[in-house]
């Protein structure tokens, strides 16, 4: 993938729809497979690039003629880095991950959206700081984890224990680092790492047994998908609260040809749509606005002048979550949405058409 090398100048924004140009201010090696890039963003964009611990960078590289777009959370924390730093992990196979770790070098330029996710560190709930932290790393799953677990160590004075799990001890990203935090803050901090060439996978009587005393807490679950079935089973089997429980799953979002498809065929099926009216609440403030046979509720909101929250338009970063209130809506693609999201009435604006008469949307504050 070297051929395919971005040659990027400063600060104007990328061809991209939303996306800007960021160079690399550093690159560390992690382990063997796996490197972290440290940005650096510009005093211009420093408010567009605002981050909360835990969520995540979308990086769209050039291969073969096309855009690929790859997400990547930031390890670093925003109470405590001065540069926000995505870590990658090297996948088999991996277009993009192949080249970020052989070929990006300090200095280089690439194209970046700005801070998108969910699965985020809270620090305006009003439970907020209250409950102790039960993190769960699998893998390249730490990245977000460890952001948040640096956050909560800045900020709160919260007890947090990280369960840990790798291949074996080579693998284990930020191993120095956590043993310095661990080491710094006594009891309030525990690391356990379990190695799957010692132990052998994480089991439910093994989560359970790890989270024995720690009934209340606020769990943060990221890692391979088996790891994390593992683990919000084994909570939930406990009678955990579904509201503490995190999960952050990673996606690689299809390629443009693809998505393009999928755009064409779900607009051709909601043509005949019904809808007359679309209500939207934004900021506080409700408006009553038209809506077009085909048009997403992104399309809607921006074509009546709403400054709805949006980012890679494609499904799969979260910024454009909205709750539907009243009526229907038909959602074409979903990479972030939980079945416990999307039974309570949430949707992906960007990738959701009304199919009713009228349709009542709320975006969080």
């Amino acid at each position: 993938m070297g051929t395919q090398q971005l040659h990027l100048t400063p600060v104007e924004q990328a061809p991209s729809s939303a996306s800007y140009r960021l160079q690399v201010a550093e690159v560390i090696d992690e382990t063997a497979d796996a490197r972290s890039l440290v940005l650096r963003v510009p005093a211009e964009l420093r408010e567009r690039f605002a981050y909360k611990p835990g969520q995540f960078l979308s990086f769209r590289v050039p291969y073969a003629g096309k855009l690929l777009t790859r997400c990547y959370s930031m390890a670093s924390s925003p109470h405590c880095d001065a540069l926000p730093k995505v870590t990658i992990k090297r996948v088999a196979d991996g277009r993009v991950s192949n080249w970020m770790n052989q070929q990006v070098q300090a200095g280089d330029w690439l194209e970046v959206l700005p801070p998108a996710g969910h699965f985020c560190l809270s620090q305006s709930h009003p439970s907020a700081g209250e409950h102790e932290l039960v993190l769960f790393g699998g893998g390249s799953g730490i990245t977000p984890v460890f952001s948040i677990l640096k956050s909560a160590l800045q900020t709160s004075a919260r007890r947090i224990k990280l369960i840990y799990a790798n291949r074996d001890e080579a693998s284990v990203i930020f191993k120095a680092e956590l043993r310095q935090l661990a080491k710094a803050n006594g009891e309030r901090l525990q690391v356990v790492h379990v190695l799957d060439s010692v132990q052998g996978f994480l089991t439910a009587a093994e989560v359970r047994q790890l989270v024995r005393g720690h009934a209340g807490a606020e769990f943060f679950i990221c890692g391979p998908g088996p790891f994390m079935d593992t683990v919000e089973g084994a909570l939930l089997a406990l009678g955990e609260a579904p509201a503490r429980i995190h999960v952050e799953r990673f996606v690689s979002p299809p390629d443009p040809d693809e998505l393009l498809a999928q755009e064409a065929q779900a607009r051709a099926a909601s043509l005949d749509s019904a809808c007359e009216s679309l209500s939207v609440e934004l900021d506080g403030q409700r408006h009553e606005i038209a809506c077009q046979p085909g048009d997403t509720l992104l399309q809607s909101c921006k074509a009546a002048g709403l400054a709805v929250p949006s980012s890679c338009e494609e499904g799969f970063c979260g910024a454009c979550m909205c709750r539907v209130e009243e009526g229907e809506t038909q959602l074409a693609r979903n990479d972030v949405l939980s079945a416990q999201e999307l039974a309570t009435g949430w949707t992906l604006a960007c990738q959701s058409r009304p199919s009713s008469a009228r349709v009542q949307l709320k975006f969080p504050d």
